[in-house]
């Protein structure tokens, strides 16, 4: 995915195969890293804060998204790019179908790479196609929440 000049927006907002009548196994969209006030609050206390690392986890998607997953607000779920994996906690927010917000940070900084920066020099942060998977659906689940980089085996 490119995001220079010519860049076209966020991909195409896509769901997975249907788990059951109402819920989809994932979504397909693109994750943009943010700053909220809530991280710069907690910053403050240090980015070893359980609050503070509890919001670098929390992944803001479209109410409808949340319920085509089958999630309730506070579910986990899988996010996963070309680069990683992590679990997130997933909160509704506004904003528009298959458009996922992350606040920047250790959790983030799992999904992009270093080596694909277009040149900028600085990792993809804005509009990296991610998928979206309820926690427990897949064979891996990825890392913690809070971006731990220990494989959670609870």
């Amino acid at each position: 995915m490119h995001c220079g000049p010519e860049h076209a927006g966020p991909p195409a907002w896509r769901v997975g195969s249907a788990r059951e009548e109402t819920a989809v196994s994932h979504i397909t969209g693109a994750l943009v890293t943010v700053r909220t006030a809530k991280q710069g609050a907690e910053m403050e206390s240090g980015k070893t804060n359980a609050k503070y690392l509890a919001e670098i986890a929390t992944l803001r998607l479209n109410p409808d998204d949340l319920t085509a997953l089958g999630l309730e607000e506070g579910g986990q779920a899988v996010l996963a790019s070309a680069h990683g994996r992590v679990v997130v906690t997933c909160r509704a927010a506004e904003g528009p179908r298959g458009l996922f917000f992350l606040p920047l940070g250790e959790v983030a900084n799992r999904l992009c790479s270093a080596a694909v920066t277009n040149g900028t020099g600085v990792p993809q942060w804005k509009y990296l196609e991610v998928t979206v998977s309820p926690r427990g659906t897949g064979d891996d689940d990825g890392e913690q929440a809070g971006g731990t980089g220990h494989a959670d085996v609870s």
